[in-house]
């Protein structure tokens, strides 16, 4: 998550600032700490880049242009090309509106002024870096990933397959707890594994996906632990799919045997989309929870 913004002038003095989240470290001391790496910053090569640090549960990415140094706050889990394509975008912003020669009215001889910039230049910047959580979904092939994510974007299902080849991408359309949520559906081929490790940076949350037999519970169970071994840090949801077969394995005997609960499911009964909404939602509240408690602080001796 993104959690704030700051952008300073070359002597220190901060020009702009966006709260998007609470970062849980006492002010005093982020200030102090901020304060110090834009000093370090200053008196080093000023050549245009855009580097790393990392403090306890927190990142901080800052870009160096000419005049200007841009610091983003983060979680730590957050992927560094994703943050370095956000500070790209408001350099760009920021050059555009601020350093950019005003344009010339055709029909007047006077250029032409924004009224308010700074207020130009914060709804351009709530727009690129708006807060955000990635979704993955992912189990074996033909057990109803696509269905599930159909039914959570609320659009029409099919009863007929079709796999899906590399990694489907889509944006919910409604805010949860002041975030976007960004799902992605990985084809559970095997010839496509290999890329799941890249496809996960930067997730929050994992929809493990099994069709309820017994036949493709051993491949689920192996899938979780090998997304587990990878990203311990994430969050786990498992769907017990296709309940309306008369085969289907309950979902407390599947809960028993992964290890984790298990929530039954029909992806392509679109009844069902309250109870996976309610899921995610429940879900996400207690990722947020988890994330407001104040980490362990330590003391930097500068």
């Amino acid at each position: 998550m993104i959690y704030e913004l700051l952008i300073f002038d070359i002597t220190g003095k901060n020009i702009f600032q966006k709260i998007y989240g609470n970062i849980n470290i006492e002010r005093k001391f982020l200030d102090r700490f901020i304060k110090e790496l834009i000093t370090f910053i200053s008196n080093i090569d000023q050549s245009e880049r855009i580097s790393c640090v990392n403090l306890e549960r927190i990142k901080f990415v800052y870009c160096v242009f000419k005049d200007i140094i841009s610091v983003l706050c983060t979680d730590q889990n957050e992927d560094e090309k994703y943050l370095n394509d956000k500070l790209g975008k408001v350099k760009e912003e920021y050059i555009k509106i601020f350093k950019s020669p005003p344009k010339r009215d055709t029909k007047k001889t006077k250029p032409k002024t924004q009224k308010n910039p700074q207020k130009a230049f914060e709804k351009k910047v709530d727009k690129i870096l708006l807060p955000y959580l990635k979704m993955v979904i992912i189990g074996d092939s033909g057990v109803g990933k696509s269905s599930l994510l159909k039914l959570i974007m609320d659009e029409k299902t099919s009863s007929s397959y079709v796999p899906t080849v590399g990694a489907d991408v889509k944006e919910f359309n409604t805010m949860v707890k002041n975030m976007k949520l960004i799902f992605w559906d990985f084809s559970g081929q095997p010839r496509f594994r290999k890329l799941w490790k890249s496809f996960l940076e930067g997730t929050d949350i994992a929809i493990i996906v099994t069709d309820s037999t017994s036949e493709n519970l051993e491949e689920t169970k192996m899938i979780f632990q090998l997304i587990k071994d990878e990203k311990p840090e994430l969050e786990f949801i498992l769907i017990a799919n296709k309940q309306d077969l008369p085969e289907a394995i309950p979902p407390k005997t599947i809960e028993k045997y992964m290890g984790i609960k298990a929530h039954g499911l029909v992806a392509i009964d679109p009844n069902y989309r309250k109870k996976i909404l309610k899921i995610i939602k429940k879900t996400i509240s207690d990722i947020t929870e988890t994330k407001s408690k104040p980490p362990v602080l330590i003391d930097i001796k500068i």
